[in-house]
């Protein structure tokens, strides 16, 4: 799993946000080489790829483009469930990575895919001790 470049690395500077914005979000997302843009019928509605952990398990990852920039993606696994003792995920199956209030558009989809790895850490560490989430939490 790469390292997770602090701030600017993952967003999107104001004049990048305009015609061409695929363009430059496809050049922030080749830091995750798995993951790749999905379009169906010339729209980009997803990205798919798969993320390795700590514990060398990969998993592999949608995100739903529903509304983007504008609102907060959903992530999704693919190929695997998440175990439903977990709280950061809702009810749609999909996991919790940020509040919505939080997204600002910006941001990117190597965004998601970097929040995403840092889920997917805390979900491995989850799972192995005891079922208590490591770091800080946001209440839901």
């Amino acid at each position: 799993m790469p390292e997770i470049a602090a701030g600017q690395e993952l967003m999107l500077a104001s004049w990048q946000m305009q015609p061409n914005r695929w363009y430059h979000e496809q050049q922030k997302l080749k830091m995750f080489p798995a993951f790749a843009l999905l379009a169906v019928s010339g729209e980009i509605t997803a990205a798919e790829g798969v993320l390795d952990t700590q514990y060398n398990n990969t998993y592999g990852i949608r995100i739903a483009l529903e509304n983007y920039p504008y609102a907060l993606p959903k992530v999704f696994p693919k190929g695997w469930t998440v175990n439903p003792d977990v709280r950061h995920r809702f009810n749609d199956g999909s996991i919790c990575i940020m509040k919505s209030t939080q997204w600002r558009k910006h941001f990117t989809v190597a965004f998601v895919v970097a929040k995403t790895a840092i889920w997917l850490g805390k979900y491995e560490l989850w799972k192995r001790n005891g079922h208590r989430w490591p770091g800080l939490e946001q209440p839901h």
